[in-house]
């Protein structure tokens, strides 16, 4: 099958390289405020959302912050700008949940990036710093400091092309970034892990390569049945994602006694029958005390959409995570970001 599928990744990946070889070539629109672009290789999966979120941590303390996003899987077009009102049909899934936890942080979506930063500095020239969300393939933008994700357990020289493998671009594309971070490492990590990776990824003189880990936090009832049921006695869950990569969270709930897994591809729009099926999935566990447990990603397109009604009736839980950096790197990492933000403000 590989072999079949090797013509097309070929075609493909020399498509993509010849794109991003031509915009270079003609120049591409750079700005004199500082725009930190945070992206990836593959086609999704690498925790693009909860490092967005950690930048966002470190910066809005004492600088005026916004995102910009593509907000994949929205109906709406142009740009837009998150408010209360605002659900997944307008604004996407990911910039929602970045308005929902971070309400002083600007959070705003346009297909065309350029054409979004002129408008976000035009309504809010107070802006200090904008990052730009899955945008590494988006290249009218010439970012100040481009971070590159990979997974761990997907990591990009391992990986092919499209359709061969799940990468957008050749690995050769890597050389753009200003930052490697290898996401969802495990929480231990030794010297010779950390040397091993490095061998692997081989960081260009002007990279620096980081590790970082998720950390789950407690459930979170998110209906009113759900809030019926205290999280320690619970002995078994429906999972429900429409996530890339479940993996880390079918990982981490793996001490229940009975589960069941519906899994859905990445930006998922929840219909009625998949909440029939999650339905179906509780009334087949035996044990008491069942409940369905989703990512805060998914989260936001079960509650902030046509669903709800649907959903009420549920016990609904998400686990929400967010990224840690390994100690040995996190003070490096964060100066790195500071430092630029504040060269360049």
């Amino acid at each position: 099958m590989k072999k079949l599928l090797f013509p097309v990744s070929f075609l493909w990946g020399c498509f993509m390289h010849l794109r991003r070889k031509y915009y270079n070539s003609k120049g591409r629109k750079s700005f004199d405020l500082p725009v930190i672009c945070v992206g990836n290789l593959c086609m999704g999966g690498s925790g693009k959302t909860p490092h967005v979120e950690y930048l966002i941590r470190l910066l809005s303390m004492d600088r005026n912050v916004a995102t910009l996003s593509r907000g994949y899987g929205r109906r709406s077009e142009g740009f837009l700008l998150a408010d209360s009102r605002s659900t997944v049909y307008d604004v996407g899934d990911e910039p929602l949940s970045y308005y929902k936890k971070y309400p002083s942080v600007t959070v705003s979506v346009c297909e065309d990036r350029v054409a979004g930063i002129n408008t976000l500095r035009s309504m809010l020239p107070e802006t200090d710093v904008i990052i730009l969300d899955d945008a590494y393939q988006h290249l009218s933008v010439k970012a100040g400091l481009n971070i590159l994700l990979t997974d761990y357990y997907n990591i990009y020289p391992k990986d092919s092309v499209i359709p061969m493998g799940s990468l957008r671009e050749w690995t050769s594309a890597a050389s753009e970034a200003d930052i490697i971070v290898i996401t969802k490492t495990p929480k231990v990590m030794t010297v010779m892990d950390e040397a091993l990776l490095r061998d692997l990824i081989k960081p260009l003189p002007h990279q620096r390569l980081y590790f970082s880990y998720i950390e789950f936090g407690n459930m979170i009832p998110l209906t009113e049945a759900a809030a019926q049921i205290p999280p320690d006695t619970i002995k078994s869950v429906v999972t429900l994602t429409g996530i890339a990569n479940p993996y880390p969270l079918i990982e981490h709930l793996g001490s229940f006694y009975e589960k069941d897994f519906l899994t859905f591809p990445d930006h998922h729009q929840f219909t009625v029958k998949d909440i029939e099926k999650v339905k179906l999935s509780l009334d087949r566990l035996l044990t008491h005390n069942k409940v369905v447990i989703t990512t805060e990603k998914d989260a936001m397109r079960l509650m902030c959409s046509d669903l709800i009604e649907y959903v009420k009736p549920l016990p609904l839980f998400y686990i929400p995570i967010e990224v840690r950096m390994h100690n040995n790197c996190k003070h490096a990492f964060d100066k790195q970001i500071l430092d630029y933000v504040e060269k360049n403000k």
